[in-house]
């Protein structure tokens, strides 16, 4: 079965939680304006989520804006997750003759009939078809009118991360709708605020990207990482469309590092919170649940949530919006909330919505280097995600095949600043019975200074004498098309 929902219920399928819960009080507003890259200016706005201690932080999880009313115009939203769970800010305009709505009414109007059609669905006692039968009529008809803008993607516990979005004026509401363990979600314990978006009082521009992500229900997620290197690093994310999945949701871009426990196949599973098995029942109890006794992914680092145009304001697509990561030497991807990411289209088998790529130091070095003046030896330098390391063959002065490799790899590679290595040696394998690595002794060292990708100075230095060689990169490996000193 495929399920497609008109896009007037799109909005209602994210909102859910309990009447009754107190909206939580602003600490100390600050609407200043700060500077995401080079002289560009935007808003700040500050979320924490959290889990306030006492006996029943267990089940009490909120939001805490810095501000509950800010001005309009390109705003850099810091989401501070100071709890264990991954959580993110889902952010949804309404109608403006629903600017006085409340946080409670807003619950009672669309949160309860949410959870209420969903509590049978995940005990297993109807199918997602029941579910979506429930929900859909107990939908206020106002939600017609609503419209998701973005927001912070997902972010693991005790993490912050940023995102930039050019808000309008008017009303919006903001949420998290990961679900617990008990197959609550968290607006259910509180965890959603409204934010009320004035005029503008000055004038904001959008960051300065470093990279581009493209995103469409066509094409997938596009995205050119080669030689991506680590740093703090400003995404710009464009939405080329949207659409509605089989989820009942649109498409949004988050970012995941890949550590060491974490499993691509149940990253993708995690996904889709529907969790539909092949009886079209909820399957695992596992999809996009993130609490106590099961936190799911804990390598999100941020990203955007689903965008749909703003007909009120004059949007149209593309859209587009920010985010900010500090980027360290390892494995990420780039994943969206859809069905299936990997693979989400069956008729479209190229498209894919999860994009895997490493931030790898001095990526360009990789490759074969020599001497023209001394033809005959060289070195082959290799770029990891954990550093640079590299091989030199060559001949010793009595005539003999020399070999040496790296002590170590070494991932602050700057052009014009040198960088030492320990030079390690074998002696006396052969092809049946090689020296083993923990029988390399000391050879002596070299010392690189690398004006870019293509030259370089190399002295090998040990007890008996010193050879300074000026290296030229004769061969690279395909599709690093960028230095990335």
């Amino acid at each position: 079965m495929n399920i497609k929902i008109h896009s007037i219920y799109f909005a209602a399928l994210a909102m859910i939680g309990a009447p009754a819960l107190a909206t939580a009080s602003p600490e100390g507003g600050h609407n200043h304006f700060e500077q995401t890259s080079g002289a560009l200016q935007t808003h700040s706005l500050d979320i924490i989520t959290r889990h306030p201690p006492g006996p029943h932080s267990d089940a009490h999880y909120e939001f805490r804006l810095s501000d509950d009313e800010i001005p309009s115009g390109w705003t850099t939203i810091r989401l501070n997750n100071q709890s264990s769970s991954t959580h993110f800010g889902f952010m949804v305009r309404v109608p403006d003759e629903l600017s006085d709505i409340t946080v409670e009414e807003y619950m009672d109007a669309v949160s309860l009939p949410f959870q209420d059609a969903w509590d049978p669905y995940f005990a297993g006692e109807i199918d997602v078809e029941g579910f979506f039968g429930l929900l859909l009529p107990a939908m206020p008809e106002w939600f017609e009118s609503t419209v998701p803008i973005g927001g912070p993607g997902l972010t693991s516990g005790n993490t912050v991360s940023q995102t930039t979005l050019d808000l309008k004026p008017g009303t919006y509401f903001i949420e998290c709708y990961i679900l617990d363990d008990e197959g609550v979600f968290h607006t259910t314990h509180g965890m959603v605020e409204k934010l009320v978006v004035t005029e503008p009082a000055d004038e904001t521009s959008a960051p300065e990207a470093d990279h581009q992500v493209l995103i469409s229900s066509s094409d997938g997620l596009v995205f050119d990482a080669a030689a991506i290197q680590p740093g703090h690093k400003t995404f710009e994310v464009v939405f080329e469309d949207n659409d509605i999945y089989g989820h009942g949701l649109g498409h949004d871009v988050h970012l995941v590092r890949i550590d060491g426990d974490t499993n691509i196949s149940e990253l993708n599973d995690w996904m889709n919170y529907l969790d539909v098995g092949a009886d079209l029942y909820y399957a695992d109890r596992g999809a996009l649940i993130s609490a106590s006794g099961h936190r799911g992914p804990q390598t999100f680092i941020g990203g955007v949530q689903s965008m749909f145009p703003d007909s009120a304001a004059g949007d149209a697509f593309p859209l587009t919006a920010y985010f900010h990561a500090s980027l360290r030497p390892g494995r990420y991807a780039l994943v969206s909330e859809v069905p299936n990411p990997i693979q989400p289209d069956p008729d479209n088998p190229e498209m894919s919505m999860l994009v895997e790529f490493s931030v790898t130091p001095g990526a360009g070095l990789t490759g074969a280097w020599f001497d023209p003046a001394t033809n005959g030896q060289g070195w082959n330098l290799m770029a990891a995600p954990h550093g640079v390391f590299g091989f030199f063959y060559g001949y010793s002065d009595d005539g003999s095949p020399l070999w040496l490799m790296t002590e170590e790899s070494i991932e602050d590679v700057v052009p014009g600043e040198p960088v030492t290595f320990n030079l390690l040696y074998g002696s006396g394998g052969s092809f049946a019975n090689p020296v083993s690595p923990e029988e390399l002794v000391p050879w002596g060292e070299v010392t690189f200074t690398f004006e870019n990708c293509g030259q370089a100075t190399a002295t090998m230095t040990r007890a008996d004498g010193t050879q300074t060689s000026e290296l030229v990169r004769v061969a690279q490996t395909a599709g690093l098309s960028e230095c990335g000193l």
